[in-house]
Formats: structure tokens, sequence, C-alpha cells
């Protein structure tokens, strides 16, 4: 997500009173303390928060009494929206990251209502509803109706945002332009009128606050539209998440559809393409931080044409190829190997969910044969992560986690309506890939400490279900089928004792509970990774 827009601030050079006075001293002390802030945020994020709540303070404090102070509701809200989405912070917090950002949708609202058209106010205040609009669109007991409410309202902003910071980017190129002819009659001998002399202000600049906004430049704009196609992915996301849950609400997905469609339209082949060609020399540098999320968002958006019938598999694969193929992208980075690995995910997953809902047999074998690609492509692109030098630790864990994933969506290929010979072929190398993935990330995983623990329970639990896999091929494999059916294609009944849950899954259960180790082996289900027999054997052995 683009970073909070944030004022340029020079603090007056006082004596800094104790008890804040005017405006100004309100302005001051909670820079201080947001420095302190800023200070301490790495090496101790409790003290740097609570340094954050000491400048949250002064600054309700001064709206008290300043209630038009416009500086200091900027600072009160853009500092909420930090704490909430800070990287390091938000995982400090002692309250959910939501209650956070209901506070600073409040507090952005009361600095809009101070002055509509400033544009970083619109600016943050969007990110706040798209941040909230994620956390809905997450929740499996939250309305997805209010989630797509607020993203919605979330992209209009950015809208409105934009279009006023066009207009006072090409005011300043005008302004450029006056200097320059200015510049240019100086140098002919004439003469242009002075501008007042510093000391004809009231106040000489040592003695106020100054409060300096950042200038709207190309690269401003830039992260205007980022923010926009990060937004559109929102969006998607959670049209996508809804589709699935309730194939019902196909008819409203698909009339949001044809609004992304018209919105993304204008953005991605006219308003992007115009401000890089018309500001070659400035962005060229950051077209990968544009073409990433462009790319990322064209995936979402695939997977959702997909799934309401407006583009077909073929199409799919061709745009999303051309999506990560697109210049400015480097295709042996970190962040574009991880990301075009989850897009073929997501494009399994999607012509799994096709499958199962029912299509013509002259094309599963191909949709099968496609998901195996795009299963293999995508371990491809998380092996080639691995390789690259100075790797985090907690990326490697995360390929790893993957990777098991996968390995198990391979073998579920083994069993009808796919069917897929190599998957049937390798079932039990498959599954013996997927142990070993899942241990690797969870010993990683165990060096990262406590803040990686639910990660590794997860693996873990994984870990055990591919043991119970295991012994499930084996004997099946004593019986003369080695994927899970027989030869007429009708699927073997499977047969788990509670001994084998008990041995694999009964350390977990008495750690993280009955009622999270189900959760989770149904979420495997859910995504193809296991069949629902397996689910059912498990959960009632």
């Amino acid at each position: 997500m683009a970073p909070p827009r944030i004022k340029v601030k020079q603090a007056k050079k006082s004596r800094g009173p104790v008890q804040p006075i005017d405006e100004e001293d309100y302005l001051e002390l909670g820079d201080n303390h947001e420095e302190a802030m800023r200070k301490h945020r790495v090496g101790d994020p409790a003290k740097a928060l609570r340094f954050a709540d000491r400048a949250l303070d002064v600054y309700s404090q001064g709206l008290a009494k300043f209630p038009r102070s416009l500086d200091l509701a900027y600072n009160k809200a853009q500092l909420e929206l930090y704490k909430a989405t800070d990287s390091i912070l938000s995982e400090a917090l002692d309250v959910p990251v939501l209650h956070v950002l209901q506070q600073a949708l409040s507090s952005h609202h009361y600095a809009r209502d101070l002055e509509p058209t400033h544009a970083n106010t619109l600016f943050n205040l969007a990110l706040v509803l798209t941040s909230i609009a994620e956390i809905l669109g997450e929740d499996n007991q939250a309305d997805d109706s209010e989630a797509l409410q607020i993203i919605v309202q979330a992209l209009e902003i950015q809208s409105r945002c934009f279009d006023l910071q066009q207009s006072i980017f090409a005011k300043s190129r005008l302004e450029l332009e006056q200097a320059m002819r200015e510049a240019a009659q100086i140098d002919n001998g004439g003469q242009v009128a002075p501008n007042p002399a510093p000391g004809s202000q009231n106040m000489s600049r040592e003695e106020q606050w100054i409060s300096v906004e950042e200038p709207v430049t190309a690269s401003t704009l830039l992260d205007t539209i980022i923010a926009q196609i990060e937004a559109l992915t929102t969006l998607c996301s959670i049209l996508t998440s809804s589709l699935v849950s309730s194939p019902e609400s196909g008819h409203a997905s698909s009339t949001t559809l044809s609004w992304i469609d018209s919105y993304s339209a204008n953005l991605l082949t006219q308003t992007l393409p115009t401000l890089i060609n018309e500001n070659q020399d400035i962005l060229e540098p950051r077209l990968a931080d544009v073409m990433l999320p462009r790319a990322i968002f064209m995936s979402h958006y695939l997977e959702l044409s997909l799934r309401l019938s407006a583009i077909d598999v073929e199409k799919y694969k061709q745009e999303l190829d051309a999506a990560f193929t697109q210049p400015g992208l480097d295709q042996a980075s970190e962040d574009i190997l991880m990301a075009s690995a989850r897009a073929r995910l997501s494009f399994n997953s999607a012509l799994a969910d096709l499958i199962s809902n029912g299509v013509l047999d002259a094309v599963i074998e191909s949709y099968g044969t496609l998901r195996w690609k795009l299963l293999i492509d995508a371990q491809s692109r998380l092996l080639s992560v691995t390789k690259l030098p100075d790797i985090d630790t907690h990326v490697v864990a995360t390929t790893h986690q993957i990777r098991g994933d996968i390995s198990l969506s391979l073998q579920i290929l083994a069993y009808p309506p796919t069917a897929h010979l190599q998957a049937r072929a390798t079932t039990p190398q498959l599954l013996r890939y997927a142990e070993v993935y899942y241990r690797n990330a969870t010993k990683l995983l165990g060096s990262l400490g406590p803040s990686a623990d639910d990660e590794k329970a997860v693996c873990e639990l994984k870990g055990a279900v591919v043991s119970i896999l295991q012994q499930i091929a084996t004997d099946q494999a004593a019986s003369g089928s080695s994927s899970g059916h027989d030869n007429g294609g009708t699927f073997v009944g499977i047969s788990i004792s509670p001994d084998q849950v008990q041995l694999a899954l009964g350390p977990i259960i008495k750690v993280r509970g009955a009622e999270w180790v189900r959760d989770h082996i149904e979420e495997m289900a859910n995504e193809a990774m296991i069949r629902p027999e397996i689910f059912l054997a498990i959960t009632q052995a």
C-alpha cells in the first residue's frame, strides 16, 4: 500500500514551553513526540507506540483549543493511520488494527470537513477506507457488501484527489514557465518586481512554526494512480471471495465488474500512459513501482472475470502472461517472482472451481493439464526466490510453505474427474515433497521466535495431515490403488483409525484446540489441497 502523505514541517526555534499555549506550541510538542516514536520504532515498538499516543493526546488537546486548525487535525489523522498501517507498529498494538483505523477514519473526516479540497487529506482518507475494506473482506463473519461499499468510496475519493492534484500540478508548471520567462527577461536586461523582504513580515522565520505542503509532482500523481490500482485489486479480491462463498451474488458482481472495466480502462490505458509519456525522464526509474501493482491487479481482475464467465480460459492465460512481462518489471526480482507465483495459484483455483461446478468432459483433461503446468510454473518461481542472494528467512519459510501447498494441489489432480496421469504416477513423491517443505518451513519459522508461532503451527498441522495422507496412500497402494480410485473412476472409501488421527494431530490439538485444527483442515479442503472425503474421514475418526 502507498505510504500516507505527510507534511514537511520545520519547527520553530524556541525554548519549548512545558505547557503549550498557542497552536504552534501544540504542533511542536506533538512533533517532538513523533520524532521519539520514530527513534524507538524498530528497537522498542511498544515504547514507540507510547510516544505516538502522547503525540495524539497533544494534538487532541490542541484541537480542543483550536478546533479549526487543519495542521493539528491533519497530523492527528495521519499519525493514527501510520499506527495502523506501519508493519512494525501495527504488530505491537494492544487493540485490534480495525479499532485504530476507525479512529483514523473519524479524524480524517474531521480534517476533510475543515478543508474539503486538501489533496493529502483525501489521499490518506482513501488509504484508511481501503485498509478497513481489506480487513472486512478477509473476515468470514463480516458482511461483504459493507466492504464493497467502503472500497468503492475509497476509489471515488482517490479519483477526486487525483483531479485536484492534476490541477495543482498544471498550475505549478505554469508558474515554473512564468519564472523561467522572468529569469530570461532579467538576463536580457529587464526588471522584475521584487518579492517582499523577509523582514517585512510580522514574524521572522525563526519565530513561527512553518507547515510546508509537499509540492505536487509527477511522482505524486503516480503514487495516487498506484493507490487506485491497489484499491481496485482489493475490490476484485472482495468480489471473488463473495462469489466463491455465495455463487448467487454473481449478478451483482457482474454489475460491479462492468464498473471496474470502465474505471480501470481509463486509468490504465489513458491516464497512466499519458502521465508516463509526458514525464518520462522523471518516472522511468519508477516503472516497477506501478507495473507490479498493475500486474497484481490484472491477476485478480482476470480471475474474477473468468469466474463470472466474462472471459474464457485462453484469454485469461494470454492476459496473465502479458501482465507479468511488461516493461519495467525485473523478472528475476523477489517481488515479481512471488507475485507471478501467487497469480498462477489463483488461476489454478479458478480452474478447480470451474471443474467442480461442472464443465464438459471434453475440456476436463485440458484443464487438468493446464492446472499441472500452472502449479509447476509456480513451484519453479518459488524455487528461484530461495536462490536469490541475502533473501530474508521469513520469505524463504513462506516459499517452503507455499511449495508444500502446491505439492498437495498437484497430488489431488490424481483424483477424478481430472485423473491426471502424471499426478497418479507420482502421488507418493508429491506427498514426500510436501512433508519436506512443511518440515523446512516449520524449522525456519521456529528460528524467528514467538512472532512466527501462528505460521509455524499451521505448517506443523499441514505436515501432520500429510503424514495421514501418506498412510492412506500406503494402505490404498496395498489394495491396488495409488490414487484413491479404482479402475472405473469410483473413489475408494477411506478408512482412518482414531489412533492414526491421534498420533498425527494429538500434540497440535493439545496446544491449539480441536476447533482450530478442524477449521484449518477444512480450509485445506476448501483450497483443494485435500479431498472433502479426507476432511470428513479425519474429523470423524
